[in-house]
């Protein structure tokens, strides 16, 4: 006596989801908001130069700011001061340099540079929306990018280093594709223009894939930025770099899809008797 027995599982329980979103605008719509800041405040000087200051903090719902940098000066009665700043406008995270004048480095003279920097950490932790990371997946975040026509050029002789990492529940870096932990997103070759954007607005991709193992708890992303600006820099303006329109998408590695697909003739077996 022969009996047949068939078992067949839907391929979306077997297979995983491919270019699945994870992070947009739709389940982080406030992702950019509430407009806030944090913004270095130099030390004041009785007279004279004083140069340096951090300020660190919370900004908006799901970031951690650090901004780096600044000066004041005594001129006369009054008071000139700048400090990095690293803001959200309601639609996207700045990198800037506040100044309470109209600048601080003209009065610095040629030959004189201050150095700013900024960081940036958000947690995707929005109850019911988590990013969890997941062991050997490919995590591809595209963002708009704008500031390669400002302070960002590399061309400005500014030394400009602007950087993005994907750090676990645990905060450990992921590997990216590119090499290390930190991609150089100046150096990216995928930044593409925004089609009905600004001259100097570009869409950068970058990928990174996590191990075997990854800690639990809620992803994070990190932009980090650096420069010396001097009083050449004047024409170039306050912003450093602006991101926004962020997006998250997994996709499986393909070993572990070809391993999957090479199961699925097990699922379905005769059976003799």
């Amino acid at each position: 006596m022969k009996a047949a027995i068939t078992l067949a599982l839907p391929l979306a329980m077997v297979l995983p989801t491919f270019g699945q979103v994870l992070v947009d605008s739709g389940n982080y719509p406030n992702l950019f908001s509430p407009v806030d800041d944090v913004t270095v405040d130099p030390p004041t000087p009785l007279i004279g130069l004083t140069i340096g200051g951090t300020a660190t903090d919370s900004l908006g719902t799901y970031w951690d700011a650090t901004a780096t940098g600044g000066a004041s000066l005594s001129v006369g009665l009054g008071l000139v001061e700048t400090g990095a700043q690293v803001a959200l406008t309601g639609n996207a995270l700045e990198f800037n340099i506040s100044n309470n004048a109209d600048t601080l480095l003209g009065a610095l003279g040629i030959g004189t540079s201050l150095s700013f920097g900024w960081t940036a950490t958000a947690t995707f932790d929005e109850a019911g929306q988590e990013l969890f990371l997941s062991p050997g997946t490919v995590y591809q975040i595209s963002f708009d990018l704008m500031g390669n026509d400002t302070l960002l050029s590399s061309t400005a002789g500014l030394l400009p280093t602007f950087g993005i990492e994907l750090l676990d529940g645990a905060g450990n870096p992921m590997d990216s594709t590119e090499g290390g932990t930190v991609i150089d997103i100046l150096g990216l070759s995928l930044l593409s223009p925004v089609v009905g954007n600004p001259v100097g607005d570009s869409r950068a991709t970058v990928t990174f894939v996590t191990p075997g193992s990854v800690d639990a708890g809620a992803a994070s992303l990190r932009f980090t930025g650096g420069a010396d600006l001097s009083a050449t820099a004047l024409g170039l303006g306050t912003n450093f770099a602006t991101i926004s329109n962020i997006q998250i998408e997994a996709v499986p590695e393909p070993s572990s899809t070809l391993a999957l697909l090479g199961a699925l003739p097990l699922l379905a077996f005769r059976r003799r008797r």
